[in-house]
């Protein structure tokens, strides 16, 4: 066994004690009905992780033993307070977990050479845009304004959004690598400036108008949110131009701006925002989860103590709301430092990639679960609008928790390739330097 797998395996056995100790002390408080039928469920979820800790023993045994451990601890303790808000609801999150470890198990096996990926760019740019845009054209029911457009599929609604981010993420990184290849060679003065090519800013009118759909057709802020955030974030990573930058935001705010002017939804998500009051329907859950939070002070209610069958969305939208609560602020702390470490690990695996690809494609990941974590987040404590965004593991969202693993396994395959070495000077592109003599 390798030094990462015990790690990986010393950290799970972590995961899975604070899991069992939060669904323990929950279970004592008289105001919470869990009974003895959880326990299956709760050993069938670190049935899973055992599963795939031995997949990635035998598959990427040299892949990172941070990543895996980590998540499984926030989807242990989502576990936890999703049975505990809901017991009815243990066999619901088992059959979503059950369906992301084989989502992960899959592309950890099927995707062992990610080069692939750059061959059929042309193929993963239309299939990530038509999953991103299509749900809120197909989409039955009423929508909420809060909440992203789900399509009903009779027992289950899925919102492929979020994995057509993800498939988004591959096709930029894949299309933004040659950018970030010829700064490189530009820096060394081999080409001629990126400046006078008007090529460089297809990307820029790219993620322009994809964003600028989301806000202005489909009024869904939260997922232009995150979308607009990995694009810029990987743009910046390949070009890094201030001004190019500058004209981006100005035209992203422009599209903002005749959204929140012109169309009946936008302005309703902003005056929600701006005074919750005024518009109950949309800002009742805001209110609620202001005083939730107050209420959890310092150190929290304790497992099973807070007010979450008053909260509504605490399933879900706002599932960070019932954690902060019972937990407190240190509780809620140490999730968003769980997530801070799983971003700067991937962003750290970005640094140390082999190829310009696998670079931006773990940057686009960890931005990915930074910017989803950060605006259901942010969203809660009245930082954004209200949005139809789910904490990433923790949060019982079914087609989200398949997309994150499908990431994970992504990062734990470019991990396994990255090289363990002290002089990063190594991974440069083999670039000579022609002398003033030779041009």
């Amino acid at each position: 066994m390798t030094r990462q797998r015990i790690v990986e395996l010393t950290l799970l056995l972590l995961a899975a004690f604070i899991t069992v100790a939060t669904v323990t002390v929950a279970a004592v408080n008289e105001r919470v009905a869990l009974s003895w039928a959880v326990i299956p469920y709760l050993l069938g979820l670190m049935a899973l992780w055992a599963v795939t800790h031995l997949a990635l023993r035998r598959w990427a045994p040299s892949s990172n033993g941070l990543l895996f451990p980590i998540t499984a601890l926030l989807q242990g303790v989502g576990f936890a307070f999703m049975i505990r808000i809901d017991p009815e609801l243990a066999d619901n999150h088992f059959a979503w977990s059950l369906a992301a470890t084989c989502a992960f198990l899959l592309a950890l096996r099927g995707l062992r050479d990610l080069t692939w990926l750059q061959k059929v760019r042309p193929y993963v740019g239309v299939g990530g845009a038509l999953l991103l845009l299509a749900p809120a054209s197909i989409a039955r029911g009423p929508r909420q304004l809060d909440a992203s457009p789900v399509i009903d599929l009779g027992a289950i609604s899925i919102a492929p959004q979020q994995l057509g981010n993800l498939v988004l993420i591959t096709f930029f990184a894949a299309w933004l690598s040659q950018y970030r290849s010829r700064n490189t060679a530009e820096h060394l003065g081999q080409v001629q400036p990126l400046e006078g090519d008007p090529s460089r800013f297809l990307p820029l009118i790219g993620g322009w108008l994809l964003t600028s759909v989301i806000i202005i057709f489909h009024s869904d802020m939260s997922l232009a949110f995150v979308t607009f955030v990995i694009f810029v974030s990987m743009w910046w990573i390949a070009a890094g131009r201030i001004r190019d930058l500058a004209i981006l935001l100005t035209a992203i705010a422009g599209s903002v701006a005749v959204a929140a002017g012109s169309i009946a939804e936008t302005k309703s998500i902003f005056a929600a925002w701006i005074d919750p009051w005024a518009n109950l329907e949309l800002g009742e859950a805001s209110i609620r989860s202001s005083f939730a939070l107050a209420g959890g002070g310092l150190t929290g209610t304790g497992p099973g103590g807070g007010s979450a069958d008053w909260m509504p969305g605490a399933t879900d939208l706002f599932a960070f709301v019932p954690v902060a609560e019972e937990l407190g602020f240190i509780g809620g702390a140490a999730i968003l430092l769980s997530y801070l470490l799983l971003v700067g690990v991937g962003l750290r695996l970005a640094v140390a990639a082999r190829t310009e690809f696998d670079t931006i494609l773990a940057s686009g990941i960890a931005i990915f679960f930074a910017g989803q974590a950060w605006a259901s987040i942010a969203a809660v404590v009245r930082f954004l609008p209200p949005t139809g965004l789910s904490l990433p593991f923790v949060a019982l969202n079914g087609s989200l928790l398949i997309t994150c693993n499908i990431a994970l396994a992504l990062l734990l395959r470019i991990s396994e390739t990255a090289p363990n070495i002290s002089d990063r000077t190594q991974l440069l592109p083999q670039i000579t330097l022609q002398s003033q003599g030779d041009q």
